[in-house]
């Protein structure tokens, strides 16, 4: 490939993405510029994003639910809070305005996910069909032809930049897209929300049982280093989660404001999002990373690696106890959400990393989730 993407053009003032821009790193750029911002009227946030929604329409061939692309909503519900963050609040009701899972329903800088992954989720439609988020992005009559599939996937290049991959038409280099999506009168629409309701419905692996994961106390290297936060000013919090043995296998990061407030009494989850890798690891394994089946790559026997570094002295973004878990296998991690309950509808709390092995040997079952 001879143009490498850029994400603006030089010197633009402005943030509107142009041709060869992937569309997910100009988003973020938009995004986390936008979400650094003070409004005069918090509820105005949507509204004023909406021109901004109309550059981007044509290179995510999509519309946006709620600020986030409705064909990338499975990678952009793992946005992550960049400083101090809140709910955005009706300021008459103190109610939250805008569902949990969008950056929308927040105050504060975000940072939307660009890593490669692999979701992990099933999407359920008002009339009880189940879509997986490519479902959505390929052509309506390919989804269910394996062959047809394989075709229109050869009409596709694929390439990665910094870890982010991207994808052209061979007819068209010059729009590129964070995965092949085909145009918007050729797609099944979705996901959608529940009519009426900002709620997102999935069918999702979920951990549960109170001995599966213990989730509490700062990531101590991640808190003072890469969020500033100590004991006594809370900015972003990196918790810490630790399996049934007490082994450090993951973190969520959580805003300040609501990790001082976890409560013992109300009910948390950790959902699984999607899979995905290291973001300095190179080794993608072997093959089509889509075609992976997780329960082949998975180990259920307790490991040791007794010379591998210790979890606080550990430079790698795996974020897990290298002594206990494999961090050399590919796509070793999964991407987690914290939820908390209220009622029979789960709210965002956090996201963050769990390793395979540990959220296999957690033993989740799989759960319709109704996330508000």
């Amino acid at each position: 490939m001879t143009n490498r993407p850029k994400i603006f053009k030089a010197r633009s003032v402005n943030l509107i993405p142009t041709s060869q821009s992937v569309n997910i790193l100009a988003y973020r750029r938009v995004v986390q510029t936008y979400t650094s911002r003070h409004l005069t009227f918090p509820s105005d946030i949507l509204n004023a994003f909406r021109a901004i929604e109309a550059r981007f329409q044509p290179l995510f061939r999509s519309d946006f639910v709620f600020g986030l692309p409705r064909s990338e909503l499975d990678s952009q519900l793992l946005w992550q809070p960049q400083g101090p963050m809140k709910r955005r609040r009706n300021p008459m009701t103190n109610l939250p305005i805008f569902p949990s899972w969008s950056w929308a329903g927040w105050v504060g800088e975000v940072r939307c996910n660009s890593n490669e992954n692999l979701s992990r989720i099933e999407w359920i439609e008002a009339d009880g069909t189940q879509h997986s988020g490519r479902d959505f992005r390929y052509p309506a009559d390919v989804n269910a032809d394996v062959f047809k599939r394989l075709v229109y996937r050869m009409k596709w290049r694929g390439a990665l930049k910094d870890g982010v991959p991207y994808y052209m038409e061979r007819n068209n280099p010059e729009s590129y897209f964070f995965h092949p999506t085909a145009p918007e009168n050729e797609r099944t629409q979705g996901p959608n929300p529940v009519p009426g309701t900002d709620h997102l419905v999935f069918e999702a692996e979920m951990e549960e049982g109170t001995d599966a994961f213990h989730i509490g106390g700062h990531y101590k290297t991640w808190a003072l280093w890469g969020k500033g936060c100590t004991e006594d000013t809370h900015t972003v919090c990196p918790l810490v989660i630790r399996d049934a043995d007490g082994y450090v296998a993951g973190y969520v990061m959580v805003p300040g404001e609501l990790a001082t407030q976890l409560s013992p009494t109300n009910r948390y989850n950790l959902v699984n999002i999607s899979r995905t890798k290291k973001r300095e690891q190179e080794v993608r394994g072997k093959g089509n990373p889509d075609s992976l089946v997780d329960e082949e790559d998975v180990t259920m026997e307790k490991q040791s690696f007794p010379d591998r570094p210790d979890v606080e002295k550990a430079n790698d973004s795996s974020a897990c106890d290298q002594r206990r878990f494999d961090t050399e296998k590919a796509w070793c991690l999964y991407n987690v959400m914290l939820v908390e309950w209220i009622g029979e509808v789960a709210y965002r709390v956090g996201v963050g990393t769990v390793h395979i092995d540990a959220w296999a040997q957690a033993k989740p079952r799989k759960t319709i989730i109704t996330l508000g």
